[in-house]
This record gives structure tokens, C-alpha cells and sequence, in this order.
């Protein structure tokens, strides 16, 4: 034991002796998450909360004017669309649609002939939507008719199954509900920030990147012959190997403490009400490096190309959670879930969103399973491989 303090304190002091690695380890990451959360705070909303602004729908009857829907006519005249949704006829869907290519509406709506007929002799109310240019007034409108279809629907089935007095009791039960609202991912807390993001995410992939340090410190013993002296000395290989990884690890743990308190201090960076949850995270990402890196290491004869894949893989795997930029959910939660990022933005989104346990577990147990099969891999490689000249 005394073996592995003594190589483990040999790489702190030749690493803290390194001005480069330095600044690669503990100022770099800081700019990094700096630059990105500046630059695409419009990007990620700021963590601001939005209000719904009303907007112009065009309304086009199909039908002629004696046969008009009275149901739609009523729902957009009620106080909850009324305050989101300002509703103008248009003569004909080719009107609609030049109209919303214009700017003229939002979004448009096309009713088809004898709606209100088809309602009442039990077919399935249906409506057609020319979506706009603007996305969030596609969304909202898109979500108070599907509300209003939705409704409909159900209380006619209601009515069909259990009669018309189910009508009336389930309207004088729904009456004050609004059409559409604006909520938050997770009540009581704000949602995260660019700098949140970014900030999570710069420092995942700079936690990999550490592994860089352990390939770079077991191929220097190589390439400068050392390994040949400390072979001849009362040394294990193995307590040279874990002594190095040990020395590593702390420098890790003292980068992923300076990134948490820099930006907690310096830009306002929220992480979260569970520091405990957050160091665990934090040392499993820093577990999983080291253990890539040896994984590598065994495999691949120089320095250069084995730091080279540790590169490409980090990359790759920080692209494929959404580090470098948010993807669609359908993306990250597919080729993403792949990737050792993944896993620890998830845990680490979650506390800054301070949700329940149920919904962090997952992620923590995603890494300490991918952390066990890396630790698995790395003691049967080095069994067989061998840390040797």
C-alpha cells in the first residue's frame, strides 16, 4: 500500500509541475462553459418563463352558411381560447393558406361541411390544421383544438355508453379549465440554463478527457526506459499500475471540484440541491476514463493514436448526447443512450431540475453498470495484456 501512496504522489507532483496541463485541466473547461453559455442563451430560453401571447387563426367553414359549426363558433368565443386565440373567417382554404404564407395568420383551421350533423349522428369529429411559421403558436394551437376534438369525442362516446345526463355532469365538472398553459419540467424549480447545460456538459466530457493523463503516464515509463529501474525494485506491477490511476483520479476529482465551484461562483450555475448524488456521478464518470483508458492503452502501441481514439470516442460520445448541441429527444434517447455522457448529463440535468430520486436513479444506475463492465474489461486486459516494456 505504502507502494501505490508513493507512485500516486509522484504523478500529483509531476502533473501540478506541468503549466499546460494546467490550464487544460482547470482553465479551459471554465472558458469553455463561459464562451457557450453566453453564446447560446437564446438557444436554451435562459431558464425564463415564457407567457403565451395571442395570435391570429384563420377559420375557414366548408360548409354553407345555414349549415356553419355552432360547436366551434362557441369554443373560440369562450374566455380561455378568446385570451390565446384571435379567430378570423377566411372565405377558402387557398385564402387560409395565402394567408398564413403572408404572415396575415399564425395558423389556420379548416372545418369540414356538416361538422356539427356528423356529431350528432355519432361520427368522429375532425379537423384540418395549416400549421405557421412560428413553432410555439403551432404547438399552442395545435394543443387547444386536439383539447377540443379530444373533448368532444369523449362526451359523445360518454353519451353513447351512458346517456345524455353524462354530458351535462361532465361540463359542469370541466367549466374554468383553460384551453392551453405553460408549465415547467419540474415544479418548484427553475428550468436549467445555457450555463447549466453547457456546464454539465463541458464538464462529462472534460472527465473523460482525463483518461488522456493515464495513457500519457503509463507510455512515458515505456519511452523513457523507467519501467526497466522500477521493475528492478521491490515494486508490483500492479501497484505501479494502480498507484498511477490513484494519482489521476485525485487530479480528476480536484478538476470536477474547481469546475462545480467556479461556475457556481463566477456565472450563477445551479446544480442542484444533492451534492452527494452529484459527486457520485462525477466519480464514475472519472472511474469509467480511467478505466477506457486502460482498456486502450493495452491495445495500442503508441501514445499518440491511443490518445487519439480516447479523443475521437469523447467527441463522438459528447455529439451523441447532446453536449455540443441540444438534439431532438427521439435522437439522444436512441444513438445517445450509448454513449457514457449520456447517462451522467441525464443524472446530472435532473438535479439542477431537483426532480425525485426515481427519476435520477436510473442514470446512476446506467453508470455504475457501465463502470463495472469498463472495470471488468480492464482487469481481464491487463491480465492478459500486461503493463510491461
Amino acid at each position: 500500500m505504502a507502494n501505490i501512496w508513493t507512485i500516486a504522489v509522484h504523478e500529483l507532483r509531476r502533473l501540478f509541475r506541468s503549466c499546460s496541463m494546467l490550464i487544460n485541466l482547470f482553465l479551459l473547461p471554465i472558458l469553455l462553459i463561459f464562451l457557450l453559455g453566453s453564446a447560446l442563451s437564446s438557444v436554451m430560453g435562459g431558464g425564463k418563463d415564457q407567457t403565451i401571447e395571442s395570435f391570429r387563426v384563420g377559420i375557414v367553414d366548408a360548409g354553407n352558411p345555414a349549415e356553419r359549426s355552432q360547436l366551434i363558433g362557441n369554443f373560440l368565443k369562450s374566455p380561455q381560447v378568446a385570451e390565446i386565440i384571435t379567430a378570423e373567417t377566411a372565405e377558402s382554404r387557398e385564402a387560409a393558406v395565402s394567408g398564413v404564407r403572408s404572415g396575415q395568420y399564425g395558423y389556420a383551421v379548416i372545418v369540414p361541411a356538416g361538422f356539427d350533423k356528423d356529431m350528432v349522428t355519432g361520427k368522429e369529429a375532425k379537423l384540418e390544421y395549416i400549421l405557421g411559421k412560428n413553432r410555439t403558436d403551432n404547438m399552442i394551437a395545435g394543443t387547444v383544438f386536439d383539447n377540443f376534438l379530444g373533448s368532444i369525442n369523449y362526451k359523445q362516446a360518454a353519451a353513447m355508453t351512458l346517456g345524455p345526463q353524462a354530458i351535462s355532469a361532465m361540463t359542469e365538472s370541466g367549466q374554468g379549465n383553460p384551453a392551453a398553459v405553460l408549465g415547467k419540467l419540474n415544479d418548484g424549480a427553475p428550468a436549467y440554463t445555457a450555463s447549466q447545460y453547457y456546464a454539465a456538459a463541458m464538464l462529462l466530457m472534460f472527465l473523460l478527457l482525463c483518461g488522456q493523463m493515464v495513457i500519457t503516464s503509463l507510455y512515458s515509463e515505456k519511452d523513457n526506459h523507467t519501467l526497466f529501474r522500477i521493475g528492478s525494485m521491490p515494486v508490483k506491477g500492479r501497484e505501479l499500475f494502480i498507484g498511477k490511476m490513484l494519482g489521476i483520479g485525485l487530479v480528476s476529482v480536484l478538476q470536477c471540484a474547481s469546475i462545480i465551484v467556479a461556475t457556481r461562483f463566477l456565472f450563477g450555475v445551479y446544480w442542484g440541491n444533492r451534492p452527494g448524488l452529484l459527486m457520485l456521478v462525477c466519480l464514475l464518470m472519472i472511474f469509467a476514463s480511467l478505466t477506457l483508458s486502460v482498456i486502450i492503452s493495452m491495445f495500442v502501441r503508441s501514445a499518440a493514436l491511443a490518445r487519439a481514439v480516447l479523443s475521437g470516442l469523447t467527441v463522438v460520445m459528447t455529439f451523441m448526447s447532446g453536449g455540443m448541441a441540444p438534439l431532438p429527444d427521439a435522437w439522444v434517447n436512441t444513438g445517445g443512450a450509448f454513449s457514457i455522457n449520456h447517462w451522467g448529463m441525464k443524472g446530472i440535468l435532473r438535479m439542477m431540475l431537483e426532480s425525485p430520486w426515481a427519476q435520477i436513479s436510473g442514470s446512476i444506475g446506467m453508470l455504475s453498470l457501465i463502470c463495472l463492465v469498463l472495470g471488468s474489461m480492464a482487469f481481464f486486459s491487463y491480465r492478459k495484456v500486461g503493463y510491461h516494456a
